[in-house]
């Protein structure tokens, strides 16, 4: 009989009725918890990951930087100088660079001490930064020297944000001025990081020996040091 079967679900329904519905409700409730368990899993899997991974950026960015000055350090200015020179060939884009350096920095130190020394390190960095522009890559060079990587700047930008940086460091009174030899690439492809660092430092050689507190894009002295040449700085 094909009623049978309808007649024995119906009758099936209602003397189980509470034992289905217990059933069906746990089951819900059942998923429902278990989602929430998994969600709560997964968000607090998604907050370690960030706090891992800001953790390897703050590593990083410790990796790469000077701890008084914040600046890059001499290793990683090295990196960016391959990688800029690189840039400007492909692009065929200018790029300029300066080498930086605190003038009579040993006199300061032995006067005044070493503490106050590295707080003239530190403004000068931070003086430094505020008057390049906001693609410069700043980097300490070693001790009392800086370097800044000016992609996009021609010869006549490079001078002028020079100087700008050269003036901003004179009228804060840190009893420090700083010399300043400017570079420009001039070929693309043909010139070195090693190379356009040696001319930036000629320059500066040439910036001491005018007096201090200027700024050089050229060197006259058949005397000046090839140090940068041979630098075997790390």
């Amino acid at each position: 009989d094909p009623l049978l079967p309808t007649m024995w679900a119906r009758h099936e329904l209602d003397y189980n009725f509470l034992f289905y519905s217990y059933m069906g409700v746990g089951t819900v409730i059942s998923f429902m918890i278990f989602g929430y368990v998994i969600g709560l899993r997964s968000e607090r899997q998604r907050v370690t990951n960030r706090v891992l991974s800001a953790r390897v950026d703050e590593l990083h960015l410790k990796s790469v930087t000077d701890g008084l000055t914040g600046a890059f350090t001499h290793g990683y200015l090295q990196e960016i100088l391959e990688l800029e020179i690189q840039h400007s060939l492909t692009h065929k884009a200018p790029l300029s660079m300066m080498i930086i350096d605190i003038d009579d920095f040993k006199r300061i130190n032995d006067s005044h001490g070493h503490l106050f020394g590295d707080r003239v390190i530190k403004e000068t960095a931070e003086t430094i930064s505020a008057n390049v522009r906001s693609d410069d890559i700043l980097g300490r060079y070693g001790g009392d020297e800086f370097v800044v990587i000016m992609p996009g700047a021609d010869a006549a930008t490079a001078l002028h944000v020079a100087e700008r940086a050269r003036a901003g460091i004179a009228k804060n009174g840190y009893l420090a001025t700083i010399s300043i030899g400017v570079a420009t690439l001039e070929e693309p492809g043909k010139e070195t990081p090693t190379e356009i660092l040696h001319r930036a430092d000629m320059n500066l050689y040439q910036a001491k020996h005018d007096g201090k507190n200027c700024v050089r894009d050229f060197c006259a002295l058949p005397d000046a040091p090839r140090r940068r040449l041979t630098d075997t700085k790390e």
